[in-house]
């Protein structure tokens, strides 16, 4: 089992910890966002280092559009997103 933080273990426990919904219900943005949690969960908690969180989770958006999973208008609208 791969910690999350705030007590989560595991996928389905810090999708429904931190967003309230089933893996399968994540947006490509929250499920981003959890992608980089497990490398350093307790910094990059969104509920403990909101803006730690934001940063780490930009770095994983930039890979995804380096490894084209994704487009860069597709990060910048989740960063937009993100930072309402």
């Amino acid at each position: 089992m791969i910690y999350y933080g705030d007590g989560y273990y595991g996928l389905k426990e810090a999708s429904l910890g931190y967003f309230n919904k089933s893996p399968n219900e994540l947006t490509l943005a929250e499920a981003s966002l959890l992608a980089g949690l497990p490398n350093a969960p307790s910094a990059y908690s969104p509920t403990k280092n909101p803006k730690l969180a934001q940063k780490r989770h930009s770095i994983v958006l930039t890979q995804m559009v380096k490894y084209e999973y994704i487009s860069e208008e597709q990060k910048q609208e989740i960063v937009n997103t993100f930072q309402q």
